[in-house]
């Protein structure tokens, strides 16, 4: 049950949009754009020829200064993973040294309620899951707000585009709510604080608590 959840979730992940639409601004020099969606300051986006851009500067929903970058361009696909603490902190290891392959995260605690609907229901499953939408921080660094507005906003944006997926698509119930809680450092919480990091590298961002209700394949609702 745990790995239908998982394969869903999957799916939503590999659906959201991480194309931006701009125009790039002689006199400005900054491509300007309506929603920068999860870029960041030190990321790369690319263009319809595969040629990379560094982000060197943005302000949010307005434009990205990205050298002469204009028309489509894509963010870095978010990387999946779905387990335990140990088995994600594996696979996410052992997938490549290279953080830029692998960032973001988003992650799908296996830790999840999983309740089954009888024969008569118009609902398959529903689940509670939580997931987290992680990026690469700077720990020594930042200050909070650093991590805020570097890595905990445009992650708060990623999950709001995990989000969006969902309500457009049928195989869901509309979700009428949800939680989101930021981490200024992801880590184990104790009484001091976030002291250990979950996966082996310094991340920031948020996690998304949400119930999941899906209908049945045959529903016509």
């Amino acid at each position: 049950m745990i790995k239908d959840v998982s394969n869903f979730v999957e799916e939503i992940v590999n659906n959201i949009d991480n194309t931006l639409q701009g125009t790039y601004n002689a006199v400005t020099e900054v491509t300007d754009m309506c929603k920068t969606k999860y870029a960041r300051v030190g990321k790369y986006v690319k263009d319809s020829t595969e040629t990379e851009y560094l982000i060197t500067d943005l302000k949010r929903d307005e434009w990205l200064k990205v050298e002469t970058a204009t028309g489509e361009l894509t963010l870095p696909k978010p990387y999946f993973l779905s387990g335990t603490r140990i088995s994600a902190n594996r696979e996410w290891t052992i997938a490549t040294s290279d953080l830029t392959q692998k960032t973001p995260i988003i992650w799908l605690l296996s830790d999840v309620r999983y309740f089954q609907y009888g024969r008569q229901s118009v609902y398959d499953w529903a689940s509670d899951i939580r997931l987290f939408f992680l990026d690469e921080t700077d720990a020594t660094n930042y200050y909070s707000e650093d991590h805020v507005q570097n890595v905990v906003t445009p992650m708060s944006e990623l999950a709001k585009l995990f989000m969006e997926v969902v309500e457009k698509d049928r195989k869901y119930l509309t979700i009428d709510s949800f939680e989101m809680r930021n981490f200024t450092r992801f880590g184990t919480e104790s009484q001091e604080g976030y002291v250990e990091n979950i996966l082996d590298a310094n991340l920031s961002g948020v996690e998304l608590i949400v119930t999941l209700t899906k209908y049945k394949e045959n529903c016509k609702c």
